[in-house]
């Protein structure tokens, strides 16, 4: 579900919601880092559907996502019980390369606790190469989403890329 957030000025996906399993705590009493990859890995790939990258396009095509790169940084705790949601965005893209970003919040106090800084690039699982995403029923979808999400700057702290590659100097 993409929603417009005027006081942030942007549009993002929500990719997750949920709370904090008892599991998922561990003995410092706050939410495993564990859990985090979990929850980031689940939103990331329900972000992907959203375009129409899902198993069945996969197995019909022959061609899929690899994650190139994902730096994780981690702002607050999150406790027991806290209703969670991630809310994801696609910063720049190729159309072989596709930076997206995914924000893990604490809804209700609107406490932005984790983000997941990630490329990823389409491959021809035939030929372990990368590949143009040039179907219609992804490219659509991904060009619209891709419109929305850049048309406000990226999310505060992430490192700056250029291009889908982190900038060095």
């Amino acid at each position: 579900m993409t929603i417009s957030d005027p006081r942030a000025g942007r549009d993002y996906f929500v990719s997750f919601r949920g709370s904090v399993a008892d599991e998922w705590i561990d003995v410092n009493g706050h939410m495993n880092v564990s859990w985090y990859d979990h929850v980031f890995d689940t939103a990331e790939s329900l972000f992907f559907e959203e375009f129409a990258i899902d198993d069945a396009y996969i197995r019909r095509t022959g061609y899929s996502f690899f994650r190139l790169e994902r730096l994780v940084r981690y702002e607050r705790e999150v406790m027991p019980a806290d209703p969670i949601e991630v809310r994801s965005r696609v910063l720049w893209s190729d159309m072989r390369r596709v930076h997206h970003v995914h924000e893990l919040w604490v809804t209700g106090k609107e406490k932005r606790c984790a983000t997941s800084d990630a490329v990823s690039i389409h491959v021809d699982l035939r030929t372990r190469r990368p590949a143009v995403m040039d179907l219609p029923e992804v490219v659509d979808p991904f060009r619209r989403l891709l419109e929305a999400h850049t048309a406000a700057p990226p999310p505060e702290g992430l490192p700056k890329r250029i291009n889908g590659r982190l900038a060095t100097g």
